[in-house]
């Protein structure tokens, strides 16, 4: 029991006795009276649903002084029921439940069920609620019998596994999985597994009263065969693909359901042998014979019969005799379906395994030519009764933006119409040409966001397209993602060199396609910020140069100042300490200072060279001012299109820099000295940085002497991520577990003066 729930229960027992002690002392008192205490108080029953956590004690709490009077004062357990309902601390389902004795099954883990989704051969779903988190799950569980088949809890606990080894936005999420303990030495142990709660209506139920709308049918058969893909890719074929196990979001997106017949890459047997898996109807007819033996062929089965119905409103196959024949015409039963759809029906579920589609991805490709241009809403009649809530904290409407414009040039139709569908439901424009040429003049004519460019094309190949479009960019920061099936990694190296800022091998999938377009757009957003950046430093420069007299000490101290407040800007978007850039530039000083004692550098290293270095350092991170919010202040690790876009802050602040430099020749040693630090102060003496991979002295000593107190300051300062370490673990850290990363000569400087560097933190602290 938690504190609030234990609090509660104390005020409900001193309430219970207080009522108790009053009635009896309204009896009138005679010598023959004995005063009975057996009157039924209801407050119990509420004590255990608090301590239980099917109620949360916050949302009693919160009651209104009257509803909680009216519930404190029930004089039956019926009728405290009855008014925990019209409160709304309990659920129809619920209440159902405490009547029938069964409280204790309405909390499994960590989660309350509220009510009841579906039940089904492999156990029942239920709407439920993280006690903690107040989130909204779908709750799998068998139901508690002492008599459970093991075969069904294996069966139960393989979907869990199945579920759990797949991410993909058609495919419903696992979140958790448990245990309830036995209520009892004559009940058993629950098992149970959480799901991602989604709001829709499964196919069966969308088509049951009028089939789909063409487009949108072939629409969801194109997401489950995305969904499929990534299943046979990890070794797990469904075997149990019909319309009930297809769900359908308000906003037209397909989730695939229910693993719980799903083959697992070398899985012991767990059925007898000759036992039938799956749905008549829909299953594929060689599954019949071994279901152990069947592969991704048998979804691609099952993927037709479903898209059958979807388009008819009927099951294909009335029987598993009715399997082994040749398989219906749709078109027979629905005369504006085209004859090549129909065609790709029949070839889905066709009797012979090697007859069929050999892949989901086949499959997949074969329905392009069906799908709508852009993506369809569910139809009014088919949307779930209980729609999403809007946040009552959430903020203000976002300000709209035009739609990003995409230029998708692929000589294969099918892989532009698959691109174009798949940007398209991203919100994103799209425009598409077949050959070089056409390419070159529609991109040089069309301001795009993103070319994405295939390389080996009629006319001329994707490269010279490619270098054309470099020559004379149609828009400032064109992203192109080239993609290829046959290209070796020579000529990636070749093209990557050339421009490209990404690149797909064929066959790709939506996903991979999706994020790489949004890595590369995301991209052009954060320099297409630096632009604005770079205009609002020139402004400030000049109205600095106006403002400020001749005098050279005047100048650089004004100059100075600038340089702190807008690192300080920079910072204050950050998770960073606000003494990060004091602490970063009296590092470099020290360091500077001793390093220019030793002989290789004394030529180079003079007092100008130190105040530059100390002057320019709150500048290294300059570029971080174009970034996302959501990358520069991610409480964890950063994916690998995050970890891209934040290594291009080192090229977008020494771009803004060298902008300046270039417009103002009044600073330019000091400009010089901050575009290399920018730039140069994550590359590593072993090549291995970025984003140049400089190695060794080709690295400016600004940059190298620059990382040492950077990297210093870092793994000393605490994150919303790490620990801060102490001053003994990060010189070891810096000097035995970080090979290649420093030049040597600096890093010998650095152990001698280290106590220096842990004075410094601790003057200035976090």
């Amino acid at each position: 029991m938690d504190r609030s729930a234990r609090r509660i229960a104390s005020r409900l027992t001193r309430s219970s006795l207080a009522v108790e002690t009053s009635a009896y002392r309204s009896l009138p008192m005679t010598a023959s009276y004995q005063p009975s205490f057996a009157a039924p108080v209801p407050l119990p029953l509420l004590q255990r649903l608090l301590t239980r956590g099917v109620i949360a004690s916050e949302d009693y709490e919160g009651l209104k002084p009257d509803d909680r009077q009216a519930v404190e004062r029930a004089a039956t357990d019926d009728l405290l029921i009855d008014t925990l309902v019209r409160t709304r601390l309990l659920t129809e389902f619920q209440a159902l439940k405490i009547r029938s004795g069964r409280l204790h099954t309405l909390v499994l883990g960590n989660y309350r069920l509220l009510d009841h989704i579906a039940t089904g051969g492999m156990g029942i779903v239920y709407r439920a609620e993280h006690r903690q988190l107040r989130t909204v799950v779908a709750v799998k569980a068998l139901p508690p019998s002492p008599d459970v088949n093991p075969r069904t809890l294996a069966r139960f606990y393989q979907e869990a596994r199945s579920v759990g080894k797949l991410k993909h936005p058609n495919i419903v999420a696992a979140i958790d999985a448990g245990e309830e303990p036995a209520s009892g030495p004559d009940s058993p142990s629950q098992p149970y597994f959480v799901m991602e709660y989604l709001q829709g209506v499964d196919l069966e139920r969308a088509a049951s009263a009028a089939p789909l709308p063409i487009g949108l049918a072939c629409q969801i058969a194109h997401q489950v065969a995305d969904a499929l893909i990534e299943a046979h890719r990890l070794g797990l074929v469904h075997r149990d693909i019909k319309p009930s196990n297809v769900l359908i979001t308000a906003d037209g997106q397909a989730k695939l359901l229910d693993f719980g017949l799903a083959r697992l890459p070398g899985e012991e047997r767990i059925t007898r042998t000759g036992a039938q898996l799956g749905t008549v109807g829909y299953m594929a007819p060689e599954q019949t014979r071994n279901a152990h033996l069947v592969d991704a062929r048998a979804d691609v089965f099952g993927l037709g019969c479903t898209l059958y119905y979807a388009l008819t409103g009927q099951a294909p196959f009335s029987d598993m005799i009715a399997t082994f024949g040749p398989p219906p015409s749709a078109r027979t039963q629905r005369s504006e379906i085209p004859a090549g759809l129909d065609a790709v029906l029949s070839r889905m579920m066709v009797a012979e395994v090697d007859q069929r589609y050999p892949t989901a991805e086949a499959a997949m490709r074969a329905l392009l030519p069906f799908l709508p241009n852009a993506a369809v809403a569910l139809p009014v009649a088919a949307t779930p009764f209980v729609r999403p809530a809007v946040s009552a904290d959430a903020g203000p409407a976002t300000t709209h933006t035009a739609p990003g414009r995409v230029l998708i040039v692929d000589d294969q139709q099918d892989i532009r119409r698959l691109c174009r569908v798949a940007l398209g439901a991203d919100g994103l424009v799209c425009d598409e040409v077949g050959n070089g040429p056409d390419a070159v003049a529609l991109g040089s004519a069309t301001a795009y966001d993103l070319v994405l460019l295939d390389v080996d094309l009629p006319g001329f190949s994707g490269e010279e397209v490619l270098r054309r479009l470099r020559q004379r960019p149609p828009t400032r920061n064109l992203k192109v993602v080239m993609f290829s099936g046959a290209a070796s990694g020579d000529e990636l190296s070749r093209i990557m060199l050339a421009g490209a800022d990404d690149f797909l091998t064929k066959p790709f999938s939506v996903v991979q396609l999706r994020a790489r377009v949004k890595s590369a757009l995301r991209l052009k957003e954060a320099q297409d910020r630096s632009d604005v950046l770079n205009r609002e430093l020139l402004t400030v420069n000049a109205e600095l140069e106006q403002a400020v007299e001749a005098r050279d000490g005047e100048l650089i101290r004004a100059r100075n100042g600038l340089v702190l407040a807008l690192a300080k800007l920079i910072e204050h978007r950050s998770t960073e300490t606000g003494k990060h850039l004091l602490r970063l530039q009296r590092y470099c000083r020290v360091l500077a200072e001793a390093v220019a004692s030793v002989p290789a550098y004394t030529s180079t290293v003079d007092a100008n060279f130190i105040r530059m270095l100390e002057d320019a350092a709150p500048l290294h991170d300059i570029g971080k001012a174009a970034l996302p919010d959501h990358i520069l202040n991610k409480p964890g690790p950063l994916d690998s299109g995050e970890r891209l876009l934040m290594q291009a802050h080192t090229t977008i602040g020494a771009d803004t820099l060298r902008e300046v430099a270039r417009q103002h020749s009044f600073a330019t040693a000091f400009l010089h000295v901050a575009i290399d630090i920018a730039r140069c102060h994550h590359e590593r003496w072993d090549g291995t940085g970025y984003p140049d991979r400089l190695v060794g002295e080709s690295i400016p000593l600004v940059a190298r002497l620059l990382a040492i107190a950077d990297v210093y300051d870092a793994l000393r300062s605490r994150r919303v991520y790490k620990p801060g370490l102490s001053h003994h673990t990060t010189v070891l850290t810096m000097t035995e577990g970080s090979p290649g990363h420093f030049d040597p000569s600096l890093l010998d400087v650095f152990v001698r003066i280290a106590p220096q560097f842990d004075r410094i933190f601790r003057e200035f602290g976090e």
